[in-house]
């Protein structure tokens, strides 16, 4: 039978022996759950790129994804749809959204990475790039009612970033990624414009979080407070990665 090594900090890895916890067996069941979740996500992120896919014949992948999504995600979108107005919510107007939203990760993290939010803004309201529409258009009133094939491809690319980063939740910070997967879109052309990338807001998303995990641990500091340790601290890895060509 193959072997997997599962490195452990030396707390957990008292904690676990000292508890006689069946690791082998334990981890099994983890992997072979993950496995099922992630194959079934794929599928579904696939299936979004189709355009003759219509979502409203799988009930079951949007409910899940929309419990996967935080709040301020979901506000985004509503953002983003009143920005649209009449028209399709094309990934500029999610790009709206996003940054109308104002108090998630990623808006916070663009000072961080050198770009100024309401230019980005103003970048999207101006874009003039038309994204198709589906060939089958979803449920009327419905989640992704009259959405571009970019904003749909934005939402399943928010998925996968969030698998990869092994999230358990999909938001805005997934959404900013999601957005930038695809270089053609709307938004993904004003994002580039703006000097940003994939790489580089990944790893922000990255030190931002692993940032904000220990300042929770180590400090009573919450809130504003415990938020701006984190983005001093990303800011300061931000400057020793720049200055050494990452």
């Amino acid at each position: 039978m193959p072997k997997i090594n599962v490195y452990l900090p030396d707390d957990l890895a008292a904690a676990v022996k000292a508890a006689e916890i069946p690791v082998s067996a334990v981890c099994q069941k983890a992997l072979a759950d993950a496995v099922r979740v992630v194959t079934a996500a794929r599928k579904g992120v696939a299936a979004l790129r189709d355009p003759g896919f219509d979502p409203g014949t799988r009930p079951e992948f949007t409910g899940r994804l929309g419990e996967r999504m935080t709040e301020r995600l979901r506000g985004a979108v509503r953002l983003g749809r009143q920005a649209a107005g009449e028209g399709p919510l094309g990934t500029a107007q999610l790009l709206v959204g996003l940054l109308d939203e104002g108090e998630n990760l990623a808006t916070r993290l663009l000072p961080v990475l050198g770009v100024d939010a309401e230019a980005l803004r103003e970048a999207a309201l101006d874009s003039s790039v038309a994204e198709p529409l589906p060939d089958v258009p979803g449920e009327d009133g419905g989640f992704w009612s009259g959405m571009t094939m970019s904003a749909r491809s934005a939402i399943g690319a928010s998925l996968e970033a969030s698998i990869e980063l092994g999230h358990n939740y999909i938001g805005c910070e997934h959404l900013l990624l999601g957005l930038l997967a695809d270089r053609e879109g709307a938004a993904g052309q004003v994002l580039l414009a703006a000097g940003l990338d994939a790489a580089a807001v990944r790893r922000a998303v990255g030190s931002a979080l692993a940032g904000f995990t220990q300042a929770r641990q180590s400090a009573p500091a919450t809130g504003a407070a415990a938020l701006q340790q984190v983005l001093d601290r990303l800011e300061a890895i931000e400057d020793r990665l720049g200055a050494a060509g990452l």
